[in-house]
C-alpha cells in the first residue's frame, strides 16, 4: 500500500493505490488547502517532492490552472492527483 508524506507536518499515512489525494487529505485532515476541488481555482497547489513517477500523468486542464497560479516547479493539484505509490508533498503556501 502507498504511503503519502506530508513534509509539512512530516505526517505519513497509507492508502490503497490509485487513492485521489484529496480523499485522502479530507480523511487524515492533511495540511493542504482546497477550494473548488475541481481543478479550477488553484487553492490545493502541492509540490511533489519525492516520488513524481506514481502519480497520475498532468492533464491540459490542471497544467492551464497551474500556469496562472505557480511557476513551482514539481507543482501539481491535490484535487487531481491520484497516488499510485510512494509520494511525498508539501503544500504550496
Amino acid at each position: 500500500m502507498p504511503t503519502i508524506t506530508f513534509s509539512d507536518t512530516d505526517v505519513t499515512v497509507e492508502a490503497p493505490e490509485g487513492t485521489p489525494l484529496l480523499e485522502i487529505c479530507e480523511e487524515n485532515a492533511a495540511p493542504v488547502p482546497f477550494g473548488c476541488t475541481n481543478g479550477v481555482c488553484g487553492t490545493c497547489v502541492v509540490i511533489i517532492e519525492d516520488g513524481h513517477a506514481n502519480v497520475n500523468e498532468l492533464e491540459d486542464d490542471e497544467e492551464s490552472t497551474l500556469e496562472v497560479t505557480t511557476d513551482a516547479e514539481g507543482a501539481r493539484l491535490a484535487c487531481q492527483l491520484v497516488v499510485n505509490g510512494d509520494i511525498t508533498v508539501r503544500a504550496l503556501g
